[in-house]
């Protein structure tokens, strides 16, 4: 009987001293508050490409940082899908020697199909720079 008494004693000693205590706190942060630091010139880049008539209209925009931006180069392509690979259509290149750049290309007399718009740009900061790349949503002809 007295060793049934000390076992039990014995258990709920080492049951009281082996307990871990768990505390946790709810930290509250607002996704607001967080910064993407994504690029380092480059505050946006757009892609757009509408079509009518079977033609297609492809629109650019980058906006560089207009502290540290000195030149952007541009390169728009009006792609076509082909199964599931992209073809380009037609390109256009434009250099401007400032912080930002927008321009629209149209491509005339466009076959039957599914394009986009790729966007490509080389925004420099002195001789240092970036590429940054945007895709259009798709539209039919």
């Amino acid at each position: 009987m007295m060793k049934k008494f000390i076992c039990l004693v014995l258990t709920v000693i080492l049951t009281c001293c082996i307990t871990v205590s768990v505390f946790a706190s709810f930290e509250d942060v607002a996704i607001t508050d967080k910064v993407d630091a994504r690029y380092a010139y480059t505050n946006k880049i757009t892609s757009i490409v509408s079509i009518s008539s079977k033609n297609a209209t492809c629109q650019s925009t980058v906006q560089g940082s207009s502290k540290t931006v000195t030149k952007i180069v541009v390169k728009q392509t009006l792609q076509y899908k082909s199964g599931t690979k992209w073809l380009d259509v037609a390109s256009w290149v434009e250099t401007v020697n400032k912080s930002s750049v927008s321009f629209n290309n149209t491509k005339y007399n466009i076959g039957s199909g599914t394009y986009r718009v790729k966007t490509t740009a080389d925004v420099y900061s002195g001789s240092k720079y970036e590429t940054v790349t945007a895709y259009s949503k798709t539209a039919s002809c």
